[in-house]
């Protein structure tokens, strides 16, 4: 696997106009495509789209959207317990499904409830062209930015179920961390940018106004109609000159992912939901699985009981994340495995200020979130569970991150992450 991340020395810190100019950018950095046969550029709506379209045009390839949905815990819908696609493709992280205790009635609920809006979604954007047949492609998917790539990785998740040839990620900036992470999953990953320390997307972009759906639509119908001579539609039939958006390459699977049978908390296969494309999110790039794994070896905790383990993470991450500023915070969160930021982030918000607090008023705060039965688990150790997550967290963080992460943490706490 392969990751360009484009000028990252010269311009690790670049400034983009706006979405276009980004995409311009990135077609430069994607000229090897240029003339390939069977490339196709998607773009994730919306911010994707403007991106994908200048990638688009320069290569003489087709454009299209590629829809990803998150679906939510009930209840809690900033944890993701999977996604639903486009073509009908879903994927299941089941570890949260383990430990969330999630029924198959649940969990199917949720993925119809989100098909029909994610339907309603492409009917708006395609007007009546179909989906473009992916199969046997060269897929490049682009964004307008990532900041944890959680939608990236479900995008490439549901992507490599269609068989595409190859998948090549796109996209303008990206924490370093986070390219690295998903060139693990992909043919090649291009970034053009990778700003230290990365806050948010939009600090690569003097204009980031947000993109509407009258725009996605429009910059397809124009693709589908001045597309240049000769490129044809995409294999699902389009218009001639119909192109499908894309931002920036990406290392994506040459090979099918695994696919194995899921079952819910109670035990039940579900086959249904595995025939219409359910499947787990890589274990060897989920580094979050390690971590929690790590915790679980520590206490003896089977599997079957992670929630301990991810209550335990979250308690630890959540304490921490509350005592610091928000750039610190943004600052912690960009060096964090990919989907440990989804449990960092949770429920934060950005208005409350940073709790004041020492290493003892530190592990003293964890000791009064933490529930009861997890505090007999633990014998009341506090001091030792806390260690336990910060060791294993250190284990899936690059050395040079985890002393970035050391030193945006006030004095007062150091003795925590030694």
């Amino acid at each position: 696997m392969n990751a360009l991340i484009g000028e990252a020395v010269a311009m690790a810190d670049r400034l983009f106009q706006d979405r276009r100019d980004a995409g311009r950018v990135l077609a430069g950095l994607l000229g090897h495509y240029r003339g390939r046969p069977g490339v196709v550029v998607l773009g994730l709506p919306r911010g994707g789209v403007p991106v994908a379209y200048e990638i688009a045009g320069a290569l003489a390839a087709p454009l299209d959207v590629f829809l990803v949905h998150k679906l939510g815990v009930p209840h809690h819908e900033e944890l993701a317990m999977g996604a639903i696609a486009g073509g009908g493709v879903m994927v299941l992280n089941d570890d949260v499904v383990w430990s969330r205790g999630l029924s198959q009635e649940t969990i199917r609920k949720a993925a119809e409830r989100e098909r029909r809006a994610l339907l309603r979604r492409e009917r708006l954007y395609r007007d009546a062209r179909p989906m473009a047949e992916l199969t046997g492609r060269v897929v490049i998917v682009v964004d307008d930015g990532l900041a944890t790539g959680a939608s990236m990785r479900a995008a490439i998740e549901a992507l490599g179920r269609l068989r595409p040839a190859m998948i090549v990620v796109a996209v303008p900036a990206a924490p370093a961390s986070t390219c690295r992470e998903l060139a693990a999953l992909v043919d090649e990953v291009v970034c053009a940018s990778t700003p230290t320390p990365f806050f948010a997307v939009g600090q690569s972009y003097v204009d980031f106004t947000q993109t509407g759906d009258a725009e996605v639509r429009d910059l397809l119908r124009a693709a589908s109609r001045t597309g240049p001579p000769g490129t044809g539609s995409p294999a699902a039939g389009g218009p001639p000159g119909e192109r499908l958006p894309g931002d920036r390459p990406q290392e994506e699977r040459s090979r099918a992912p695994s696919v194995h049978r899921q079952r819910d908390a109670g035990g039940k296969e579900m086959s249904g939901m595995a025939e219409t494309g359910f499947a787990t999110f890589d274990s060897t790039v989920n580094k979050t699985n390690h971590v929690l794994r790590a915790i679980e070896e520590a206490y003896g905790w089977p599997k079957g009981l992670r929630h301990r383990s991810y209550t335990a993470l979250r308690v630890v991450l959540h304490t921490l994340r509350d005592r610091l500023t928000v750039d610190e915070v943004a600052h912690l969160g960009s060096q964090l495995p990919m989907l440990t930021r989804g449990i960092y982030y949770g429920s934060w918000d950005p208005r409350r200020a940073p709790v004041r607090m020492n290493a003892g008023e530190f592990m003293a705060r964890v000791r009064s979130t933490l529930p009861a039965k997890i505090l007999e688990e633990i014998d009341g150790d506090v001091e030792r569970l806390v260690h336990t997550v910060v060791h294993a967290l250190r284990e899936q963080v690059d050395e040079g991150a985890w002393e970035d992460i050391k030193s945006i943490v006030p004095k007062d706490l150091a003795a925590v992450l030694a």
